[in-house]
């Protein structure tokens, strides 16, 4: 069989074109960080990266999704945190009213009730991301206002639902406190009832009393609650940071390279294209490659 320049010419551009791709393709590798950049590169490693892809996402949405827990519970517990705050005061003002020498000061120490339960009311209805805190799954209502008495009035008929979230694969839970919660305690109608003893002249008696520090008592279990819950939300936040960290090693392994060896190859295949290019233009010097 009779070889002729053409046959050899034809070998030499497949040979070349081999070479030259798979320069092409060490060197996407080295741009891209990734030794698969196709199916092609390495089957089973690119079905491997596409599960854990999709892990690393799913993950990334639970971290999101628990971030946004966090802060919404925070939020609350920096509002009950200011509600017993307010609730001390109160405490405090009616123990002084006690004293017969402070009946002169009742009309001061109704006003400061007053500014009190106004303050409390405010946490009550605070917002975090546009939602009520404390306004179960009607987070567009406010839930308590203010009557021209100075008294506080419940608005919205229910406030137990829960919004619930998926914080993992197999976890979700609510990252609210509803405000039954609150209001189950009695808190205002035990405030109401100061204000009304004051406005009629008289110190709050014993019951009165009582009735507020069982309601303070009350928010400070919920307080307690919603803190266990925060420290639970803070927990499955490292576990799917660590989980993340974990996944994303592993994506690495599958598609990472030898940045070193990557290198050395790449000099390789250009040592060998110009190796090949002077070797055709030697042995044909005279060829169609000339005009390449």
């Amino acid at each position: 069989m009779r070889i002729t320049e053409g046959m050899l010419s034809d070998r030499y551009l497949k040979n070349y074109n081999k070479i030259a791709e798979q320069k092409q393709k060490l060197q996407t590798q080295l741009a891209t960080n990734s030794k698969i950049n196709t199916l092609s590169d390495d089957l089973i490693g690119a079905l491997q990266s596409i599960k854990v892809e999709a892990q690393i996402k799913k993950t990334d949405t639970y971290i999101k999704n628990v971030q946004t827990a966090n802060e919404f519970m925070t939020s609350s517990l920096d509002s009950l945190d200011n509600m017993t705050t307010e609730i001390q005061k109160i405490m405090k003002i009616i123990t002084s009213a006690s004293n017969p020498l402070n009946v002169v000061n009742y009309p001061s120490m109704l006003q400061s009730i007053k500014d009190s339960l106004n303050a409390i009311v405010q946490d009550t209805n605070a917002k975090h991301n546009d939602m009520y805190l404390f306004g179960g799954t009607n987070y567009t209502t406010m839930p308590v206002t203010i009557d021209i008495n100075g008294k506080a009035v419940i608005t919205t008929e229910d406030v137990s639902g829960e919004v619930k979230v998926q914080l993992s694969q197999n976890v979700t839970d609510a990252i609210n406190i509803p405000g039954n919660k609150i209001f189950g305690t009695g808190i205002f109608s035990a405030i109401n009832n100061i204000i009304d003893s004051f406005e009629a002249g008289n110190a709050p008696d014993a019951a009165l009393k009582t009735g507020l520090n069982d309601a303070y008592n009350q928010l400070l279990n919920v307080q307690t609650i919603g803190g266990e819950k925060l420290n639970r939300f803070e927990d499955i936040s490292a576990l799917l940071n660590n989980q993340q960290t974990n996944l994303t090693r592993t994506l690495a392994n599958i598609q990472g390279i030898d940045v070193a060896k990557l290198a050395v190859d790449l000099q390789q295949q250009d040592y060998l294209l110009q190796i090949s290019s002077k070797l055709f233009a030697n042995i044909f010097p005279k060829s169609i490659y000339d005009y390449l």
